[in-house]
């Protein structure tokens, strides 16, 4: 390792001993905040690429033949509409079933026929999210009381949840990367003081401050390699266990999963990880020398 060859000590101070284990157990943390982002977006763009499904209720009407007039006339509004693909009427078996479990079977248990709206089915195209208050609004121009609601499946809070997650999984990465440089300021900071006449030392046998710093440098670099091998192997153990292992038993715990880039971009944060703690070692060393002179 790096830190064997060097002029400075920087093993022997406690914090530096354990400042691997401290970046491997961050890494760690990091890396499965990412790995939660991920899968966040992969929800959200799987999401986006199912086809939406949205329900318009038309009042009951007196009138069947005005009612089927309204019918045909908001179908042929929806269908004239970029993004939808096409429009279905509910039929009366299928809306029987949908009230069945509020108003009973119809012709046994629901007393009389009682009039009950009429339902179009509209599927959306996969694509951005769709302005449904627009959409009602162009509906109620040929039907005032219609009502528009979302009734996609797979839409909604699951869409919203999954948003929010990737906002939160990717803050708490940054935030633990953050830590992580925070911890490796302090501690290089403790050791520079700790081996202030060793560095005095250096300086008289004529060492400048550069090759001093970078002494530091190195030391923070090989805590970050080995933490960040060690952090970044077990993320990996618990990301394949909880992803492969409960589909086995027949409770898969994630509705997708990752995919080959998703892969590289949790291999790079170790890596951005090591190159930030380098830097900063190296400006934190960089800055105490000089307030040493």
């Amino acid at each position: 390792m790096a830190s064997e060859a060097l002029d400075l000590p920087l093993d022997d101070t406690p914090a530096s001993r354990f400042l691997a284990w401290f970046i491997g157990g961050l890494t760690y943390l990091a890396v499965l905040a990412c790995a939660v982002a991920v899968l966040a977006q992969g929800t959200v763009e799987r999401l986006a690429d199912t086809p939406r499904i949205v329900t318009v209720a038309l009042p009951p009407v007196d009138d069947a033949a005005a009612g089927e007039a309204e019918v045909r006339a908001v179908r042929a509004l929806l269908e004239g509409l970029p993004g939808v693909a096409y429009t279905s009427l509910v039929s009366k078996e299928e809306l029987d079933r949908l009230v069945e479990p509020w108003l009973g079977r119809a012709g046994e248990d629901r007393p009389g026929e009682m009039p009950l709206p009429r339902l179009v089915d509209v599927r959306l195209l996969p694509g951005p999210e769709p302005d449904l208050a627009a959409l009602a609004e162009k509906v109620r121009t040929v039907a005032p009381q219609a009502l528009l609601e979302d009734t996609s499946p797979s839409h909604g809070t699951l869409e919203t949840l999954a948003r929010r997650l990737r906002w939160m999984g990717g803050g708490a990465g940054l935030v633990v990367l953050v830590l992580t440089l925070v911890v490796v300021v302090v501690v290089t900071r403790m050791s520079l003081d700790l081996h202030d006449e060793t560095v005095d030392l250096l300086r008289l046998l004529g060492a400048p401050d550069r090759y001093v710093a970078r002494q530091f440098e190195l030391h923070a670099m090989a805590s970050a390699l080995k933490g960040g091998s060690i952090g970044f192997t077990a993320a990996l153990a618990t990301l394949v266990a909880l992803l492969y292992l409960p589909p086995l038993l027949g409770h898969p715990l994630f509705a997708v999963e990752p995919r080959p880039l998703d892969w590289i971009l949790l291999a790079i944060v170790p890596v951005l990880a090591a190159l930030m703690i380098t830097v900063a070692a190296r400006l934190t060393a960089t800055i105490g020398l000089a307030r040493l002179r």
